[in-house]
């Protein structure tokens, strides 16, 4: 009895020993479940940041090709409004040279306008001489006519006499 008493004690014993190995091992088993679960996680993130620095490493490629590209536009930019400014000049020097222009034309037009004046004036006045001229000779002619018939009559007169 005594020894079923010691057996049992050591069977309970064993029992309690085998349960706390069977839960060491367990916990074990589970750490290394979890270790090898963290390993896989570990490897899937590497993975992912290898990835994502490939994505990175892409995206600042890209980034140094718009940054390029935006150097390039905003010379060309540049360009375009040095281009502008230059043609808006040009544009305003055609303006001033129109308005003198225009400003000329004015002046000869007007002048244009007082010179046809004056022709149609002088076209009268000459048309008013020219008519006194006719009426002149015509009065000299009389006049002529009327010297060289009294000159008869002063012959006339004059041999009378005689």
């Amino acid at each position: 009895a005594e020894l079923q008493q010691i057996l049992e004690a050591r069977l309970a014993e064993l029992t309690q020993v085998m349960r706390q190995s069977e839960s060491v091992t367990r916990r074990v088993v589970s750490a290394e479940l979890e270790i090898a679960r963290h390993r896989g996680t570990a490897q899937q993130l590497d993975s992912e940041t290898a990835s994502l620095q490939a994505e990175v490493d892409a995206a600042l490629a890209y980034t140094a090709q718009v940054r390029d590209r935006h150097t390039v536009l905003t010379a060309e930019r540049a360009r375009h409004r040095a281009e502008i400014e230059r043609l808006e000049a040009e544009v305003g020097s055609a303006d001033a040279e129109l308005a003198a222009g225009r400003a000329q034309v004015d002046a000869l037009e007007a002048q244009a306008n007082a010179l046809r004046s004056e022709n149609a004036s002088l076209k009268t006045k000459l048309k008013t001489l020219e008519q006194n001229v006719a009426r002149m000779r015509h009065l000299k002619e009389e006049l002529m006519s009327s010297i060289s018939g009294m000159t008869q009559e002063m012959s006339g007169l004059a041999g009378g006499d005689d």
